[in-house]
């Protein structure tokens, strides 16, 4: 696989990616350098690092080095990839990852520390959510990731260890999932839901966090009343959620209940063993991020 079908490709895949493509090879052309425009001030710090080591490779006709444009590429991937669809962001990595696989050397390096550094980059500022998109990487491309990640000892994600991705959930997950996991729950939720309307629609996400919320402390007052089955199907819709649901109801977990589990171990209403080893392993990763983030208070 050569890269130059990647460039052939392009335009059938994304107008806007080929456009941009466009306007970086002729930025460098004229001398610009800059890549694409929306990349940060940090992008853009490690693209010219990148041009320097990158200057030498530069052919007789003085053609656009395929490891910037491929950076180019990848920043500007960051950028639009909530914009693509799924369709589109699978065709795209698909190719990069044949040429990572099966391509020339200089063409698979250049996707390494070009494209796919280039998204880890944007991630590590915070312009680009990749686990977002980290199922639709290639496998080679996940494994240079975590590689990259390891040998420059920064922290690798729980998402990344996952072998396929979650089972989508519906907006609503966390509350409708919660009710279904324990009559308790769906009790205090009830009860919750016979409150004034006039009080609940004065906070637009009362009906999300502040449920989740009433049904956490439920779980944490009568948490040894509740058998064990029921706290299995408790810990196990939130790790559903977790992994699955959409972002307003993991952060409803991961703000409003998980902090209950946590506040209850605190208080010496349950042991904190007793929740961690039934806690799924990623609904434990924000257990023990929330109870450093006391610890570090209390500091």
């Amino acid at each position: 696989m050569s890269i130059s079908r990647l460039w052939d490709e392009l335009p059938g895949i994304s107008s806007e990616l080929a456009a941009a493509d466009r306007a970086a090879v002729d930025a460098w052309h004229a001398g610009g350098g800059d890549g694409d425009s929306e990349s940060s001030d940090g992008e853009e710090a490690w693209l010219a690092d990148e041009a320097d080591g990158a200057s030498e490779e530069t052919d007789a006709e003085d053609e656009y080095p395929v490891l910037l444009r491929l950076a180019a590429l990848g920043s500007s991937f960051a950028a639009r990839a909530d914009r693509m669809s799924a369709r589109q962001r699978e065709r795209l990595l698909g190719l990069l990852e044949e040429v990572l696989v099966s391509g020339a050397e200089d063409e698979q390096n250049a996707v390494a520390t070009g494209f796919l550094e280039a998204l880890v980059s944007a991630y590590d500022y915070r312009d680009f959510d990749l686990a977002a998109v980290w199922h639709e990487l290639g496998e080679e491309s996940r494994h240079y990731i975590k590689l990259w990640n390891t040998q420059t000892r920064a922290a690798v994600p729980y998402w990344m260890t996952l072998r396929a991705p979650p089972e989508p959930q519906p907006a609503g997950a966390a509350v409708a999932l919660l009710r279904e996991s324990c009559d308790r729950l769906a009790n205090a939720d009830d009860r919750l839901l016979d409150t004034s309307t006039e009080t609940r629609s004065a906070e637009p996400d009362y009906d999300l966090q502040h449920r989740v919320e009433n049904m956490a402390a439920e779980f944490v007052r009568d948490f040894r009343e509740i058998d064990r089955s029921s706290r299995a199907k408790v810990f196990e819709a939130l790790e559903k959620v977790v992994l699955g649901a959409p972002e307003d109801d993991v952060t409803a977990i991961a703000e409003r209940f998980v902090p209950a589990l946590v506040t209850g171990c605190r208080l010496g209403v349950f042991h904190p063993m007793l929740i961690l080893s039934g806690l799924g392993a990623h609904t434990a990763h924000y257990f023990n991020k929330v109870n450093e983030e006391m610890e570090w208070e209390l500091e």
